[in-house]
């Protein structure tokens, strides 16, 4: 009972930040003893502060007796490693974003990328003067398919050096926490579901859309991952691409990504251009919001064809919204009105379609969400019992 009322205790105090303890007892239903006795044992494991009074309690008699959460006891770490470069997220336990660091990746300098996160872990800690050891969780995004059980990468088409588990080995000589690993688009997923609009949808998927193109699927509110842990790999479909359009055996991206991603829909736009030279994301995204019919012709081509896609996830899978983030997610209104329009003439009723609020920020909010997740089931649910 005493864990039971700890656990109560504590969920309450995380809540609040700083609370008296009155009020922890009227919104746990636990009497101040009981109260009093648990606030000792979470003092003692380093979660909980018992203040002094405040005084500036609008109360008549005692003031009240304050305790805060010690939200800086321990840290997690969410880190994105992709193609271009390593971001790395320090928050606290009420999941404050308290460090913040980004670096370019530099593929073939001799260093492994491995070695490249785990010393940028350690100099982003360093510069926080926290030491590894109140690192409490991290978790790592990274493209490709990923086993988050044994924490290796199965298939990393973009950086096939990042193969296997020189991830989750490198970092490990630098904390002795649990490391965890997962697919970049799965963790946008739970980044945008938590830092993004509030969605309570228990049917949504997630769309990353740019070069590549990776889906998060959720069903009865939980993440689906699939036999795999590849479930919405839509970037490899190969029903709805055109044909005629041609494969690149060579080629790093699938099907659909060649068809629909952000190169296609560059080239298309350098070509409606009349042969000006190549035409940048920025550049197009200015004036497809002009109004210029090159630009907005490219992206109609290409919307209409990534329709194709959005069309299959809606007669499989039904989902009450689809969020579109990744580079495309920059074209706004012009990209989603004309994704709107070309699954308009389906048969069947399409989803709501929204733009992801977060954009890239969505992967790495992904891990920390995680992360904290991780650390409230395995250190906070039954605090008595784990202590330091």
């Amino acid at each position: 009972m005493q864990e039971v009322n700890s656990a109560a205790i504590l969920a309450q105090l995380r809540a609040a930040g700083r609370i008296s303890v009155s009020s922890l007892a009227q919104r746990t239903g636990l009497s101040r003893q009981a109260v009093t006795r648990s606030l000792t044992v979470l003092e003692s494991a380093g979660y909980a502060e018992i203040t002094g009074p405040d005084r500036e309690a609008n109360t008549s008699g005692r003031p009240p007796q304050m305790v805060r959460f010690c939200a800086e006891a321990g840290y997690a770490v969410g880190i994105d490693v992709n193609p271009h470069g390593i971001r790395v997220i320090v928050a606290d336990l009420a999941g404050e974003t308290v460090g913040d660091t980004r670096t370019v990746l530099t593929r073939g300098s001799g260093t492994s990328i491995g070695a490249a996160v785990r010393d940028q872990v350690a100099d982003t800690l360093a510069d926080m003067a926290v030491t590894p050891d109140k690192v409490w969780h991290v978790s790592v995004a990274t493209p490709g398919i990923v086993d988050p059980v044994t924490g290796v990468v199965t298939l990393i088409p973009s950086m096939p050096e990042a193969a296997g588990n020189a991830l989750v080995s490198e970092l490990r000589e630098l904390v002795s926490c649990p490391i965890y690993l997962d697919n970049d688009v799965k963790l946008a997923t739970k980044g945008e579901r938590w830092r993004g609009e509030p969605r309570k949808e228990d049917a949504l998927v997630f769309i990353d859309w740019g070069e590549r193109i990776g889906a998060g699927i959720v069903l009865h509110g939980e993440l689906y991952r699939g036999a795999s842990n590849d479930a919405g790999d839509i970037g490899y479909l190969d029903l709805v691409v055109d044909p005629a359009h041609g494969t690149d055996a060579d080629s790093e991206l699938g099907p659909f990504e060649r068809w629909t991603g952000t190169g296609e829909l560059l080239a298309i736009a350098a070509a409606n251009r009349d042969g000006e030279g190549p035409v940048t994301l920025t550049e197009l995204n200015d004036a497809a919001q002009r109004g210029e019919d090159w630009a907005l012709s490219a992206v109609r081509t290409v919307t209409a064809r990534f329709a194709k896609g959005v069309a299959a996830l809606r007669a499989l899978l039904d989902p009450e919204v689809v969020v579109i983030g990744g580079d495309m997610a920059a074209l706004g209104s012009v990209m989603l009105d004309a994704l709107e329009e070309a699954l308009s003439n389906g048969p069947l009723r399409p989803p709501r379609l929204e733009i992801s609020r977060l954009g890239s920020e969505a992967i790495a909010q992904g891990a920390i969400r995680h992360s904290l997740t991780a650390i409230e089931r395995e250190r906070f649910e039954s605090p008595s019992v784990r202590r330091e």
